[in-house]
């Protein structure tokens, strides 16, 4: 299941650094959130939760400039704790191996900026 977690800069250069993040909720899709959004595919539920993510992650940002950054993750059925409207609980920690990309949202914009996984390390400073 893919999902989405707004971070900030610093927790991001720590899950770098740790390899591992531990969360309480993650957003999702849920079979809530797919009912509620039935007139839309798989990658449209996808990318409304990544923004609803991305939104929330503008209040996590180190200074007015800098980006909101959503990881996305591919989650295991296992680490599924407790299912809510838009988000999962979750029993384990996240790994590192589980980021599939980095999304960025500047505040004034409403498209999602893309980073690879490889690319995330490297960008990291200048989304301060």
């Amino acid at each position: 299941m893919r999902a989405y977690l707004p971070i900030s800069n610093d927790e991001l250069a720590q899950f770098l650094l740790s390899g591992t993040k531990t969360v309480e909720s993650i957003f999702a899709p849920t079979p809530f959130f797919v009912i509620e959004n039935e007139d839309l595919d798989e990658e449209e539920v996808e990318y409304l939760l990544s923004l609803e993510a991305a939104q929330s992650s503008l209040e996590l940002r180190s200074s007015q400039n800098a980006p909101g950054i959503v990881l996305a993750l591919e989650l295991e059925a296992a680490q599924v704790n407790q299912v809510e409207e838009k988000s999962v609980s979750l029993n384990s920690p996240l790994t590192w191996d589980q980021v599939q990309c980095a999304l960025l949202l500047y505040p004034d914009d409403e498209e999602l900026i893309w980073f690879a996984t490889q690319e995330i390390s490297v960008n990291l400073s200048e989304w301060k």
